[in-house]
């Protein structure tokens, strides 16, 4: 896959193909990998090709979906609060328009919208959901049994009954009654 990343193109008529240099991005000299949608993004390994006219750059990009979905893992699993473009970078990955994306979450397509563009930082509760909504739609099965191990690690820790219980409901008097019995 060649990804292209104009960097102050001229609109000289020239074909870039003829004047590039190919350079191999190294961890002292990365290729800054701007098309993620995440200006943090570094590659290491590739060959990529920079106009010697132009500035333009284009990069040979093997296995992209591997990439992009190794990408989303980083960022649903790092500790910090998601930012705008991560929280758009995410939503790209599902596919999924704003409108559609906020109905998953419970807000409006405005409220993603401020979201991305940092306008008002979701609270710590939406981000997280967030994160969950992604793990259990990205189709990574990696990421979907991370959360629900957390989910299960979570459900250990509630006080009250043991998971082992069942529990009856008997009607009386016009209400429900229930209670915890063990299994």
């Amino acid at each position: 896959m060649v990804v292209k990343q104009p960097v102050n193109a001229s609109a000289e008529d020239h074909d870039c193909r003829k004047t590039s240099k190919k350079i191999r991005a190294t961890f002292e000299h990365p290729y800054r990998f701007v098309q993620s949608g995440l200006s943090n993004v570094f590659l290491v390994g590739i060959d990529y090709y920079v106009c010697e006219e132009c500035g333009k750059q284009s990069a040979d990009i093997p296995a992209l979906n591997d990439l992009m979905m190794k990408i989303a893992r980083v960022v649903v699993s790092q500790e910090a609060r998601l930012d705008g473009n991560e929280i758009r970078f995410l939503r790209k990955r599902l596919r999924k328009k704003a409108i559609d994306f906020g109905k998953i979450i419970g807000v409006t397509a405005e409220q993603i919208s401020r979201w991305e563009n940092d306008g008002n930082p979701p609270s710590e509760s939406a981000d997280k959901l967030i994160r969950v909504f992604f793990c259990l739609l990205s189709g990574d099965a990696y990421l979907s049994e991370k959360v629900n191990s957390q989910i299960d690690a979570w459900l250990e820790t509630l006080p009250g009954v043991e998971r082992s219980m069942k529990f009856n409901a008997e009607l009386r008097d016009h209400q429900w009654d229930a209670e915890a019995v063990p299994a």
